[in-house]
């Protein structure tokens, strides 16, 4: 679902834009778009479709990594409590001596 609002978002966007920019002049017959203007646009909207579907992946992985590297700092900070711990428990059990 998604994907879709994603895709529809982004198509209308595109259609906004080509209907903002003026169109050119028509000189003669040449005035229509040739078949090999219409691919080109085919593949720029596929590039952008891809490219776009790369960026949500990518932001749906990055939380899951940033999460995994917090837990990761956790557990290395709670260790380090602990060895600061029994250092410092050492410590004053030498100076009671």
């Amino acid at each position: 679902m998604r994907r879709a609002v994603l895709t529809a978002t982004f198509l209308l966007g595109l259609a906004v834009q080509a209907n903002a920019q003026p169109s050119p002049a028509p000189t003669g017959e040449g005035a229509s778009v040739t078949r090999a203007e219409i691919r080109e646009l085919i593949e720029a909207a596929q590039a952008t479709a891809k490219a776009s579907r790369e960026n949500v992946d990518y932001s749906r992985v990055v939380p899951d990594l940033l999460y995994q590297i917090l837990a990761k700092l956790d557990k290395i900070e709670n260790k380090l409590d602990k060895v600061e711990n029994a250092v410092k428990s050492g410590r004053t059990s030498q100076t009671r001596r």
